[in-house]
């Protein structure tokens, strides 16, 4: 099992913002799956940051282990305390064809199997204020 240390995380979820940015003109879909893992890898690394975990899977005196929110960005948001005021609020989660609506933890599912979701640019911005503020708590 891969179980990437804190920096890593962080360098890769600068790279991903990056390709995202790229890909945001030629294939919003992709780029908001970009964006996802993005937020992802930068939560769990300042998560790991805060409670001096050397790597994903270690929980030595946290709660829980990185690797344990497993794309759970809300779960994730609710561990680091962060406030409402210091990131966009959470958009709606719709599939586009059914009208499901579901939690963020469904956006990585639909994106990567090509499933549309209803406001990509506005859930986009909110994944994109999320690597902004674990840019500024590193």
């Amino acid at each position: 099992m891969i179980n990437p240390p804190a920096l890593a995380l962080r360098r890769r979820s600068d790279e991903l913002f990056a390709s995202a940015e790229r890909e945001r003109a030629h294939d919003p879909a992709s780029a908001a799956l970009l964006l996802f893992y993005a937020a992802e890898c930068g939560l769990k690394s300042v998560y790991m940051m805060r409670n001096n975990l050397k790597v994903t899977d270690e929980a030595r005196g946290a709660a829980d282990s990185a690797r344990s929110f497993s794309h759970d960005l809300r779960k994730l948001i609710q561990a680091l305390n962060i406030s409402r005021a210091s990131i966009k609020a959470t958009p709606a989660i719709v599939v586009d064809r059914s009208g499901l609506q579901g939690a963020p933890a469904l956006l990585h599912e639909a994106w990567r199997y090509g499933v549309k979701i209803r406001d990509t640019s506005v859930i986009c911005d909110w994944l994109a204020s999320l690597v902004e503020w674990c840019r500024d708590n590193r």
